[in-house]
């Protein structure tokens, strides 16, 4: 008598059937990545790094060429010069006191006009102002702009005297109001 199988142990003895095409698809592109990655790595190596480095012998020699042109005596004096600047830089970061006072006169001075000296007193809360002005309708016009900022409490001319050249010479003496200066 003839034994029937049923569907489901056809299926079991016959086995495992793998294909065999994703691992070759995997295996394709991971040798296309990898002649990819190592064309781009030959050419960094022989057509980019070969740019770059005489693009950095270029740029050396222009640094050369500049600091040839520029002496050893005018080298230092910038070197100080920017030394200087750095450390009021740092020096006006931590002074805010005089910082905004500075501001306060750099946004309200006139163009023509400028100064030579400053003194600030604390205790006063004054400032005192020496300068240069080209003439006597310039320096009103700044004593004017003074009186109408807000921050300054009084504005006094204490000293003019008419400069050999036709400019004036003045002493200032601006007294802040005691919130400006805590």
């Amino acid at each position: 008598m003839p034994y029937n199988q049923s569907i489901l142990e056809q299926e079991l003895r016959r086995g495992e059937k793998v294909e065999a095409g994703l691992p070759w698809r995997l295996l394709v592109f991971s040798a296309f990545l990898f002649g990819l990655l190592f064309f781009v790595y030959l050419g960094m190596q022989f057509g980019y790094k070969p740019y770059l480095n005489s693009r950095i012998k270029n740029l050396d020699s222009k640094i050369n060429n500049l600091n040839q042109v520029i002496d050893e005596g005018e080298r230092k004096r910038l070197i100080d010069m920017y030394s200087q600047f750095i450390n009021i830089q740092d020096l006006l970061k931590s002074h805010t006191v005089p910082s905004r006072l500075i501001e306060l006169l750099e946004k309200n001075t006139q163009s023509q006009i400028y100064y030579l000296s400053l003194n600030f007193s604390l205790t006063d809360k004054s400032l005192r102002l020496e300068g240069v002005s080209p003439n006597y309708n310039i320096l009103a016009q700044q004593l004017e702009l003074f009186q109408r900022i807000p921050e300054i409490e009084r504005v006094n001319l204490d000293n003019s005297q008419l400069l050999g050249n036709g400019d004036i010479r003045f002493s200032i003496k601006l007294i802040f109001k005691p919130e400006l200066i805590h």
